[in-house]
């Protein structure tokens, strides 16, 4: 009896507001993760510096700016956030640092189109890993997705199989499989804090091409953009992306990281006039499709 006369319509209704505002915020900000990332492509076209110094300069930029954002947070006890990730957060991180470099170079030989849509399959790849590792069920769905995009992606750079672009794509494909293992091993750990980890990341793709420097000579306006693409493309959207994604369903979250993919190619043909061949046209079109459409039906099955 006590519980009835307790009982208030209005608070609930006060509470269903209040979700729907934090669902729409987060909503929001994961949204702005994929802008941030989408310059990228742009930014490593317009830099005059080889792909090892754009990956040392980006990622190093990218790491002193979260660990800049984990001092304020955290202060004396910075050290004490880095030493809670322990092992898997250096496996985490080394897959990041992975995925930053093997993107660069993908851009650095072929279109930014190619580079990005290739990434995209990263969903597809986890899938697979997941049945491999795991041992987690694959619907019939995705099996679908996954021969759809196969077969895309071999039509995509059948073109380019005779030419320098073709590295280009090899690259796009393993940064796909190196950020799938990335997702894999963050499922696997969940307890592990992610931004001390991409901080770790930034760190390691400057270690891991610091023996291919040459020259550490850059031009001040290079550095300008290098240091923006690494505080603001990579640090900032890093964080919004952990900051909204956390309250969205896994299949929403990667229905709006496909904004990059759609973003990234236009910013370049606006600006550099740079257009995909018809053969990346038909075959990334299908394969955006294809990742769409399996997160839409992987949201309606949940």
């Amino acid at each position: 009896m006590h519980l009835k006369k307790s009982f208030k319509p209005e608070l609930c209704k006060e509470l269903v507001v209040i979700s729907k505002s934090n669902y729409r915020r987060s909503l929001l900000i994961t949204a702005a993760a994929p802008l941030c990332w989408s310059i990228g492509g742009l930014g490593i076209r317009i830099v005059n510096v080889s792909p090892w110094a754009m990956i040392f300069w980006r990622g190093l930029f990218m790491a002193l700016t979260i660990l800049l954002f984990l001092v304020i947070r955290d202060g004396k006890n910075v050290i004490q956030t880095f030493r809670k990730m322990g092992a898997s957060g250096l496996v985490i991180g080394l897959f990041l640092a992975l995925t930053s470099t093997f993107y660069v170079l993908s851009v650095s030989y072929t279109s930014v189109a190619n580079a990005l849509v290739l990434q995209g399959t990263s969903t597809l790849f986890a899938a697979i890993f997941g049945w491999l590792i795991l041992r987690e069920r694959v619907r019939i769905e995705t099996w679908i997705a996954i021969i759809v995009t196969i077969a895309s992606v071999v039509f995509m750079v059948s073109g380019s199989v005779t030419s320098r672009k073709v590295w280009g794509d090899i690259f796009g494909l393993i940064t796909a499989v190196v950020f799938a293992g990335n997702i894999l091993a963050i499922r696997a750990n969940r307890e592990v804090e992610m931004v001390p980890a991409a901080c770790l990341g930034g760190f390691l793709s400057a270690i891991i091409t610091f023996p291919m420097m040459n020259t550490f000579s850059i031009m001040p306006s290079d550095l300008g953009i290098l240091a923006f693409l690494g505080s603001f493309q990579l640090g900032l959207g890093f964080y919004l992306f952990i900051k909204g994604s956390a309250n969205l369903p896994p299949a929403q979250t990667a229905l709006l990281t496909l904004l990059e993919t759609v973003l990234g190619p236009l910013w370049v043909w606006l600006i550099l006039n740079e257009m995909p061949s018809m053969s990346e046209l038909i075959g990334g079109t299908a394969i955006l499709i294809t990742i769409a459409l399996h997160s839409i039906l992987t949201e309606r099955r949940r």
